[in-house]
């Protein structure tokens, strides 16, 4: 029984499709006979005029939708910010821990940043932030198991770039190490740790 309503939802669509085609032809075609039965001046005037009445038409269609594009992502911004600021609030607080006389976080409730952090973009991140934060789960888990601090520090900084760059920030003057020396004093003795891709400027 599905069949049959697909197949006949196709055909009614097909018929449709030909109907609008055969429309639209003989419109132009009726809108040519027009314009070679009337006077050249005339009809000259009348093209122009149509021409600009169809330049304003796209150029009002063409501003809402833009208008319309940036309207989402001000909507989604909104929605990014506060998940952005929650996990760099969670790095920091694994880094300054100790120093600022606090717990490290409980397994359980690194499990519990990563699940509502995960649910969160889901929901609201763009593709390459959800990439990224899969990269970023991936290879903290595999380099912290190998010891790998200066693997780990990389990592935290691509997926920081990432964040950055979401919110249309430009990377193009910014260097492996600029962000991590912010809140790091000697983050410059890990990078001869890492390999020579990770080296390369972020763009």
């Amino acid at each position: 029984m599905k069949k049959i309503v697909k197949v006949l939802q196709a055909i009614f669509g097909l018929i449709i499709i030909g109907l609008l085609t055969w429309g639209g032809y003989k419109l132009l075609l009726a809108v040519a006979l027009l314009f070679k039965s009337v006077d050249p001046t005339l009809g000259a005037g009348m093209l122009a005029a149509s021409a600009t009445v169809l330049v304003s038409v796209v150029s009002v269609l063409f501003s809402k939708k833009q208008e319309h594009k940036v309207d989402i992502e001000n909507q989604l911004r909104v929605k990014k910010i506060p998940i952005y600021e929650n996990i760099i609030e969670f790095i920091f607080l694994i880094t300054f821990a100790e120093k600022l006389g606090k717990a490290q976080p409980t397994e359980q409730e690194m499990i519990a940043f990563f699940a509502d952090t995960t649910r969160d973009l889901v929901i609201w991140g763009s593709k390459d932030i959800v990439k990224a934060f899969g990269d970023f789960k991936d290879k903290l888990g595999t380099l912290a198991v190998c010891g790998d601090t200066a693997g780990m520090l990389a990592t935290v900084e691509d997926f920081l770039f990432a964040i950055r760059k979401d919110l249309g920030h430009k990377h193009t003057k910014i260097k492996r190490g600029d962000i991590l020396r912010l809140y790091i004093n000697d983050v410059d003795a890990y990078f001869p740790r890492l390999n020579k891709a990770c080296q390369q400027d972020i763009a």
